[in-house]
């Protein structure tokens, strides 16, 4: 267990985290009433519970698994490279945790065009996608010069 010292703290956060909100999700879908629809809207309260719970899943997975990738970096002198990469998958998790937590509430503004939602998502994944190949691609060629000048 000496070997997983470094990232423990930021893997139990993010384990407990997502954890406690799968539980508080299903308790919390499961109270009665819960499908009613809200005055005047055509949304339901189960709808507007899974987006909030999804907003915090999507916070509690973007902050831990940021740190998580931070510690493997810092943990692991060999994934220093490649920890970028995983902090991307974080990321990647995180939009789409919120693109399902919010799919129910956002369906009736994009009926005219329900392609712009998935498209807007896409937008905001490409930004990550960028930064990180970017990121990987200046420390590999990094790399490659250091072993040509010596």
């Amino acid at each position: 267990m000496d070997d997983f010292r470094p990232i423990m703290p930021s893997l139990i956060r993010l384990l407990a985290g997502v954890i406690v909100l799968l539980v508080l999700q299903s308790i919390v879908l499961g109270f009665p009433g819960m499908t009613q629809n809200i005055a005047n809207t055509s949304m339901t309260m189960t709808s507007v519970a899974a987006l909030t719970i999804g907003l915090v899943a999507c916070v509690v997975v973007l902050k831990f698994g940021t740190q998580l990738s931070n510690a493997v970096g810092e943990g692991y002198r060999s994934m220093r490279t490649y920890a970028p990469l995983l902090g991307y998958f974080f990321q990647i998790a995180a939009l789409w945790i919120l693109y399902t937590a919010s799919k129910d509430i956002t369906s009736s503004l994009f009926t005219s065009a329900p392609w712009a939602y998935p498209l807007t998502f896409l937008v905001l994944a490409i930004v990550p996608t960028v930064r990180v190949v970017v990121n990987i691609v200046h420390v590999l060629e990094e790399h490659g010069t250091q072993k040509h000048t010596l």
